[in-house]
């Protein structure tokens, strides 16, 4: 992680000459930007990935749509697995060990405002409004106990669909949540139209009854590169 931000800012610091030289940086019309990167959230790291696209309305102004996905924001399922697994010692006497992911495809809009500096790079700042489809996926392991069906497993053993089928757990189901987000960042050429993008970006996803009575926030870091016009 630190040797891909060190490589991410000298990249952007070699690359920094070429925007004085090139025509159309912040007057450009438009961008499309791929992003990939990582997001922290109650000490867990996931990998966040996005598409994200832009036009400008006014003067150092545009606005901007994002589609993303953070690969497993797993903290936010954790009181599911907790009461659930609790569930399962008290009336079952059978002892599981919960895990499994949390998947969440982010679709947002906003404005990104451009920052004027005497220099062809752009630093901006943006802010953007959407929704978060969580797709949790449960598992359990085998610990101790008898199973529903009477067997005993080894220790480790899957045995979410042996608990689930017997209808003493019920999976969570895929849910939509409000989410928005702030950052910023910096686009610097690499190319004529091209360009390279760092930038930090706070998540903030509304709790969802059926996995969290809290409200999940992940703090990333994403690089890019992207088109501008």
């Amino acid at each position: 992680m630190r040797t891909l931000m060190i490589a991410a800012t000298v990249t952007l610091l070699t690359a920094a000459p070429l925007f004085a030289q090139e025509k159309g940086g912040q007057d450009a019309s438009g961008y499309i930007t791929g992003l990939g990167g990582f997001a922290t959230s109650v000490g867990d790291t996931t990998g966040d990935v996005a598409i994200e696209g832009g036009v400008r309305i006014a003067p150092h102004v545009m606005v901007f749509g994002n589609i993303g996905r953070f690969n497993n924001l797993q903290p936010d399922l954790q009181p599911t697995l907790g009461a659930t697994t609790a569930a399962l010692a008290a009336n079952q006497g059978l002892t599981v060990t919960g895990g499994g992911s949390l998947p969440a495809s982010h679709f947002l809009g906003g404005l990104r405002i451009e920052v004027p500096i005497n220099s062809r790079v752009m630093p901006y700042v943006l802010g953007g409004i959407g929704v978060a489809r969580l797709n949790p996926t449960p598992q359990f392991t085998f610990s101790s106990g008898i199973m529903p069906d009477g067997s005993t497993p080894a220790v480790g053993t899957d045995v979410t669909s042996t608990i689930v089928s017997a209808g003493i757990v019920t999976p969570p189901p895929a849910s939509t949540a409000f989410m928005f987000t702030l950052g910023g960042g910096v686009q610097v050429p690499v190319a004529p139209h091209w360009v390279v993008d760092a930038g930090y970006r706070y998540s903030h996803i509304a709790a969802d009854s059926t996995l969290s009575a809290s409200p999940l926030s992940a703090n990333g870091m994403t690089f890019g590169f992207g088109y501008r016009f």
